[in-house]
């Protein structure tokens, strides 16, 4: 057994430990009356977040109470890792590969009916309405994705993994990527030199690649990434009406990785005072730089100019220029961001 998997099955056994501190899973539910989101969190032997508001929209549709301590797997899966943890620390002492590859196929295969059974616990919970429910959509489904998002009525819902998930689903890759690592290994003996190096080679840029792969696995969960506006078909989140000017598109993004769009900078202002949304769940506004349309700048770092000859989509004659040099053509006085959203605010 290579010295570099034993290390690798080290790294994960100790990693591991961490998803016992850490949500494993969150499900988020985005809605007009909702603007901050309801939010819940899966870890490995409790649920968090907006469970008792969650529950009380879901009895509205009949949908059953999720009660955590009547979820088996709850009580399950901190067992489970900790026989995973267990095992890799046997695996590391033994340097035995068979016992490798006894605790890799373990791993993925507790991974896979991991997910198999989210999915299942999920559709119980989707499918299986009370008949008798306030609320009944022939033929609608409320179960929420395993993972992506799904529209669900009014609601928005987001299922990804959280630090955990992303911790055990990274080293599951990995501890796979290895499986095959030992397997060549097993042949390297058996090819003339020329081939040792090539071999050689190929397990250093599968190492490297493990490496990368898993670093990504870790920082996915945290990444924040705007959204391209489907310009003439998405809606703007505050008016509601199409998006159909390239020059004045604006995003809302949140901490929760959240995007919310809109047809022009005075909607997405008007929207941010409307629902009080603080500064600590904003991670950046984006706005359109108005001589590149559609390309996003950071409204913050913007050169904002009013004048009656642009005609932005909500009456504002607003606009957002990248360089203080274009905003300079216009007649007007340039406006930072907190003067702009002063002025937009100071409408309502």
């Amino acid at each position: 057994m290579r010295k570099s998997t034993r290390i690798v099955v080290l790294i994960i056994s100790l990693a591991l430990i961490v998803s016992y501190f850490v949500p494993m899973w969150y499900i988020d539910l985005d809605a007009p009356q909702y603007p901050e989101g309801l939010g819940m969190k899966i870890w490995l032997n409790k649920m968090s977040g907006d469970l008792n508001t969650i529950n009380g929209l879901n009895h509205y549709i009949g949908m059953k109470k999720i009660y955590p301590d009547a979820i088996p797997e709850l009580k399950i899966m901190p067992y489970l890792i900790g026989l995973l943890i267990a095992g890799g620390f046997i695996v590391f002492f033994a340097r035995k590969k068979w016992l490798y590859m006894c605790w890799a196929s373990f791993f993925v295969i507790i991974g896979i009916i991991g997910l198999v059974d989210f999915y299942m616990w999920g559709y119980d919970y989707g499918h299986n309405l009370d008949p008798h429910a306030a609320i009944k959509v022939p033929g609608m489904n409320y179960q929420p994705p395993v993972l992506g998002t799904k529209q669900l009525l009014n609601f928005t819902a987001y299922s990804f993994p959280d630090i955990g998930g992303t911790i055990i689903m990274g080293s599951a890759i990995l501890a796979l990527l290895f499986v095959f690592v030992e397997m060549k290994r097993s042949g390297v003996s058996k090819k003339i030199e020329k081939e040792k190096e090539h071999k050689s080679f190929l397990s250093s840029i599968i190492h490297k690649s493990a490496a990368i792969m898993l670093l990504a696995f870790f920082l996915i969960s945290c990444s924040v990434e705007p959204q391209p506006i489907q310009y003439g078909k998405e809606q703007c989140t505050f008016c509601k009406m199409t998006i159909a000017d390239a020059r004045f598109g604006c995003e809302l993004l949140t901490k929760k990785g959240k995007v919310f769009k809109f047809d022009s900078n005075e909607c997405m202002i008007n929207y941010v005072v409307k629902n009080k949304i603080g500064d600590e769940t904003i991670n950046s506004f984006l706005t359109s730089d108005y001589s590149s349309p559609g390309k996003f700048i950071n409204a913050k770092n913007a050169f904002f100019i009013i004048n009656n000859s642009i005609q932005s989509p909500m009456g504002a004659n607003l606009a957002a220029c990248a360089e203080k040099i274009t905003a300079e053509k216009y007649d007007g006085n340039i406006l930072n961001w907190d003067q702009t959203f002063q002025k937009i605010s100071s409408k309502n």
